[in-house]
């Protein structure tokens, strides 16, 4: 199939859409481009995943998801599969979107990249176009994707089949709407491969498909995350300073940030989810072999990665002298709002706790596993009778709960410290209550 022959179908909505990879951002991405008029199969190797997409429902807590895959479903636009071979088999469009993690070692782990890939590639149709969204490091598409793909197809990228990167840009909570008003970056091996790839994307935002070198647009995925990575680290920096000064930090972000050229982040218990532990990594191990050191961005990842232990340190401060103490750790997914739990500082601070011998109760109203301990989706529960209460995720269950009505469950000297800064201090003092937030 010429490129020509593709846009046209993609235009037309005649073009089939496979996407591989149905987690956090791949099932969003499929339903989207379902909604937006396209025939899509996705395909998971999680069986669960693929059952629980074909009865309409969404294995992921994500804000209007569950809701677009029924009506999906309900019109046929969209089904699932466990085999990526399958998914592929008619496929005019494949998106290739998992995980690419952090090995033990602090590398890339790109072999489920390359399983997706050779799965996909059993059954590419000549002619096809294939998009990976999955996070790359600098030369990733260079250096692993056009070798697999090549390597598992028999065919020659830019010539046999095209290829494009074009990194999701989306966030857990708003997921739906970033992938249908973002921004768009393309980066295609050929002109054709760019072309035909902005095609397809023009199809579900509005916000622009900008084409550019793909080794640019590899970096600036990397660079993005990246800057939100160290500009965290600068607000920790800032709250851990502010502590030891007796000076609150919200109020001076808060003022600081009133100067037209300032825009400091809030300051947090660490740094988690997919991409901000991981991003930056990639490019100071990228670095590190042309022999250079990114020391900013080093060191920032150095600070977020201490915050955990710094919040677990002030709930060590808060249970000393007292006998087989209990601590409610509220929050284990790393992102308020969301069930997502991949790196989430919490896991520091509850395994912290237990290895001390502390008794733990977490509590969480969206996650689904938990680090240890015992876990309970019932606050009233993991509140109870508890001297301190950590609070580690900003959920707005959090934000709403009443510092009258959470005394009535805690012991009578309890220690509220609040990692996120969602309670309010003078309310929680007034109830005679003691609070330790961070950065003041």
């Amino acid at each position: 199939m010429h490129a020509d022959e593709l846009i046209f179908k993609i235009r037309s909505r005649s073009a089939r859409v496979a996407v591989v990879g149905l987690g956090y951002v791949g099932l969003p991405t499929a339903a989207v481009f379902a909604d937006a008029g396209f025939r899509v199969t996705g395909a998971d190797v999680k069986r669960e995943v693929v059952e629980a997409v074909n009865a309409g429902r969404s294995p992921i807590s994500e804000p209007g998801l569950e809701e677009l895959v029924r009506r999906c479903r309900e019109r046929g636009t969209l089904r699932a599969v466990c085999s990526a071979r399958e998914a592929c088999e008619d496929a005019d469009a494949v998106i290739v979107v998992v995980q690419t993690p952090l090995d033990e070692r602090g590398e890339p782990e790109l072999e489920p990249l390359r399983s997706a890939l050779r799965g996909a590639g059993e059954s590419l149709r000549r002619g096809a176009l294939v998009v990976v969204e999955s996070t790359l490091p600098p030369g990733g598409m260079r250096e692993v994707v056009v070798p697999e793909l090549e390597a598992c197809t028999g065919m020659r990228a830019g010539e046999d089949f095209l290829l494009a990167y074009s990194p999701e840009r989306a966030i857990p909570t708003r997921t739906l709407e970033e992938i249908r008003t973002n921004p768009r970056l393309v980066g295609g091996v050929d002109d054709a491969s760019s072309e035909a790839a902005a095609e397809l994307y023009s199809c579900i935002t509005s916000g622009g498909v900008y084409r550019e070198h793909v080794d640019v647009v590899e970096m600036v995925k990397l660079v993005e995350n990246t800057f939100r990575d160290v500009n965290i680290a600068l607000a920790n920096e800032i709250a851990v300073f502010c502590e030891a000064l007796g000076v609150d930090v919200g109020r001076v972000i808060e003022l600081a940030n009133r100067h037209p050229r300032v825009n400091i982040h809030t300051p947090g218990a660490g740094v988690g989810g997919h991409c901000l532990p991981k991003d930056p990594m990639f490019l100071i191990g990228r670095a590190r072999k042309q022999g250079l050191r990114l020391e900013v961005i080093e060191a920032a990842r150095r600070r977020n990665e201490s915050m955990p232990l710094h919040v677990l340190r002030k709930v060590e401060r808060a249970l000393e002298g007292r006998r087989e103490p209990k601590v409610a750790v509220l929050g284990v997914a790393y992102k308020g709002n969301t069930d997502d739990t991949r790196h989430s500082p919490a896991e520091k601070v509850i395994k912290g706790l237990l290895r001390r011998g502390v008794r733990v109760c977490s509590h969480d109203p969206f996650a689904k596993q938990d680090f240890g301990g015992r876990f309970t989706n019932s606050m009233e529960e993991a509140v109870r009778g508890a001297d301190v209460v950590v609070i580690m995720t900003d959920h707005d269950a959090y934000r709403r709960m009443s510092a009258s009505e959470l005394k009535r469950h805690l012991k009578r000297d309890a220690v509220i410290v609040d990692a996120r800064r969602v309670l309010d201090r003078g309310e929680v003092e007034r109830q005679g209550l003691r609070y330790l937030g961070l950065g003041c």
